[in-house]
């Protein structure tokens, strides 16, 4: 049987947000709505990316929100 923790109203709140953001992301990637995405990130983030599994060399680093979007959309 599962054990219920108790969690401060700000935890579920923090929790919920979190949720709120991964959906936020994933909807915008089925949608393939890059301006959707990018707005879920800071203006100077830091994003990177490893796309083949089994090689450990990272794929794409990127430092700034609006270098995300293809060239097309910037």
């Amino acid at each position: 049987m599962r054990q219920h923790l108790t969690i401060s109203p700000s935890e579920a709140a923090d929790r919920l947000a979190i949720s709120e953001l991964v959906e936020a992301y994933a909807l915008s990637a089925d949608r393939r709505d890059a301006q959707g995405q990018t707005s879920l990130f800071v203006a100077d983030t830091h994003f990177v990316a490893y796309l083949n599994a089994k090689d450990p060399t990272l794929s794409q680093e990127v430092h700034s929100a609006k270098r995300l979007l293809p060239s097309s959309q910037t």
